[in-house]
This record gives C-alpha cells, sequence and structure tokens, in this order.
C-alpha cells in the first residue's frame, strides 16, 4: 500500500486509512465506567499524532506492540486544541507493503551517489594500506547497506536516514580543500579518517522502524565502538605498520576533540586536529541550518531558545521591503529577547 496520507498533513474531520509506526501504546482506564481505552502514538517521517482506540482495547493490546508498522483507519478529531485520531481499525504490516523512507526522515540526496563519492574518494588514497583497510569496510556488503542508510545521531546533527553517508561525503568535500590549502596534511590519512571517523555508528544506532540507540551503542557509543571496528580490520592485516595503525586509531579517538565531548584524548597528531575541526564545523553548520529552517517554517524572525546550542538564532524578515517593515516590528522582537533574558538566557546567546 502506497502512504499517501502524512501526520503533518492530517486535518480535523479527515478520514484516515495510512501506514504508521507505533513508537508507544498503553492501555488506560476509563475514568467514568468499568474498562480500558488504549492510547497510541502514532509516528511517520512527518510528525506523531496520538491514537485513540475505545472499544476491544485489550484485543488490540495484546495484537499490536510497540515499534511495529501498521496500518491504520480511523477519523481526526481534535480534543482540548489537539489532534488525535480515533482508530477504528489497526492491523500489522508484513515487509514488502511499506516504504521505510515514508516512516523515518531521510536525507534528500541521492544515497548511491553520495556512496560512489566515498567509493572515489578511498580509491584515491594512495597508500596501500589505507586503501585496503578503507575499502575492506566498504566492499563489506553489509557494512555497505548500514553505511547507506545509518543515521549521524539522534538529535544533533544529520539525524535521518542517510545522515551518517551525507556528514562522511561534507567532511570529505572539506578535507579536500584543507589538503589543497595546508601543505603539510597528509591527504591519505586525513581522507581514511573522514571516511572511518563514525564507523561504530553502524553498530551504535537501529534505524527500522524508529531511529534509536543499541544497548552498546548506549553502553560504549561510536567512538569505542568505531575503534573496535578497525581493530578487527587491522588483526586480518599483519603487515599494516604499527605506526600508522596508531596514527589511524588516535584521529578516530580524538575526533570529538576535548574529554568533556566524549573524546579519551584530544588530538595530537596534525590529521587529527584537521579531522576534528573538519567534522565539527560540518556538524555545527548542520544543526545550525537544520534547525533555522525548522523554525522558518512556522514564519518566525527568531528561532525559539535552542538549549542543545544554547541561544536563539536570527532569521530574519522575509519580505522586508514588500510588507514596509515598520519600527514596531524590530521594537517587539527586542522585547522578546529581554523576556528571554529575564528567563536566565543571556544577551550573547540572543
Amino acid at each position: 500500500m502506497a502512504k499517501s496520507q502524512y501526520v503533518r498533513d492530517l486535518t480535523l474531520g479527515d478520514s484516515v486509512d495510512s501506514i504508521f509506526v507505533v513508537k508507544s501504546k498503553q492501555l488506560m482506564p476509563f475514568r467514568d465506567r468499568p474498562g480500558n481505552y488504549l492510547t497510541l502514538e502514532l509516528v511517520d517521517k512527518t510528525g506523531s499524532i496520538q491514537g485513540r482506540i475505545w472499544d476491544d482495547a485489550e484485543v488490540f493490546d495484546q495484537t499490536i506492540h510497540e515499534k511495529e508498522i501498521v496500518r491504520v483507519k480511523g477519523k481526526v478529531e481534535v480534543f482540548r486544541q489537539v489532534r488525535q485520531l480515533r482508530v477504528s481499525d489497526i492491523t500489522k504490516c508484513q515487509k514488502g507493503e511499506y516504504d521505510l523512507f515514508d516512516l523515518v526522515m531521510h536525507t534528500d540526496k541521492d544515497i548511491d551517489w553520495m556512496f560512489e563519492r566515498v567509493m572515489r574518494a578511498a580509491s584515491s588514497i594512495s597508500n596501500p594500506h589505507l586503501q585496503k583497510l578503507v575499502l575492506s569496510f566498504l566492499n563489506d556488503e553489509r557494512i555497505a547497506h548500514d553505511f547507506k542508510l545509518a543515521p549521524a545521531s539522534l538529535r544533533f546533527h544529520h539525524n535521518w536516514l542517510g545522515g551518517l553517508l551525507e556528514h562522511v561525503t561534507s567532511v570529505l568535500d572539506i578535507a579536500e580543500v584543507i589538503c589543497r590549502t595546508h601543505t603539510g596534511v597528509d591527504r591519505d590519512l586525513l581522507i581514511t579518517g573522514a571516511i572511518l571517523h563514525d564507523i561504530g555508528k553502524l553498530r551504535e544506532y537501529v534505524w527500522e522502524p524508529i531511529i534509536e540507540l543499541t544497548d552498546e551503542g548506549r553502553l560504549l557509543g561510536h567512538i569505542v565502538l568505531s575503534d573496535e571496528m578497525i581493530v578487527e580490520r587491522l588483526k586480518e592485516m599483519p603487515s599494516f605498520p604499527k605506526e600508522l595503525a596508531l596514527r589511524i586509531r588516535h584521529m578516530v579517538i580524538s575526533h570529538h576533540g576535548d574529554m568533556e565531548y566524549g573524546a579519551p584524548k584530544r588530538p595530537m597528531t596534525v590529521e587529527a586536529m584537521a579531522l576534528h575541526l573538519i567534522e565539527n564545523l560540518n556538524a555545527q553548520l548542520a544543526r545550525f541550518t537544520a534547525f533555522v529552517e525548522e523554525q522558518r517554517e512556522a514564519g518566525k524572525v527568531w528561532t525559539d531558545y535552542e538549549r542543545m546550542l544554547e541561544r536563539r538564532i536570527f532569521i530574519g524578515y522575509e519580505g522586508e521591503v514588500e510588507r514596509g517593515l515598520q519600527h514596531e516590528d524590530v521594537q517587539g522582537e527586542g522585547i522578546q529577547c529581554l523576556q528571554d533574558n529575564e528567563r536566565g538566557e543571556s544577551v550573547d546567546q540572543l
């Protein structure tokens, strides 16, 4: 069944027959009579909506489970100014009955083109040991499949299907510029680090049907897992130079820069420092731009205060000249900034 209805487009009175993921569910007692109803959080790539099953709730509670992909029939209602879906029927979907890209946020870039870009970069590595190491990952069918789909994070940057690949290709593009403008950087090392620095995210996350952390991702994190995966490959290459192996492993474990950001070691080689700066530049800009675009859609001039960024971001006045911006508009934004400041946000953060 092709998905034609998305959460963000549902309005009061709509009849719904579409596919969603059950993110969570809970059996709740009625307030004024015996029995229970079932609450569901139904999600797709555009957002989430609360579902309610009023009849036969216990039966559906036994047959429908969290993290399952389901076909839902019902009608959109509004309760206390919040949309919810009165569910009349819900059934579990089988493989082939849905497209994962309809249900989970995904990159808007061409995945096959990006992977080919990474393969070209790997093939351009002149050091035979480094090229062999990188290609041992990329030529692995299972790893290549996961590399194309994995997210780069849960919330901070590139947190969608294909996000890791999108992040890596951007890091590679910046790395090439750095190598052209800074002759003291070993290109082979930096390209290797750019491709492999987040390889542990293939084990840190699962993404079907919901992006979330694995147990080893939660307990160990992608830096440890990346190093572990590289060491496993190096064991299969007994002739790999020891110093070169140390340099690669150091780049990976230090790419977050400082211990407060999860780096076991700070960068102590030129290539490690370059990788840290490049990776952080791409991650921070991606977070900024994604947040701004999200808030721009709501027609805002300033974004909401973003705790992860510790500031609000100025978007600007679209169509300023056309609508004849008045002084009062600017003054209103200034008052809002002062009100935010009273809540504990510094002027710098605005």
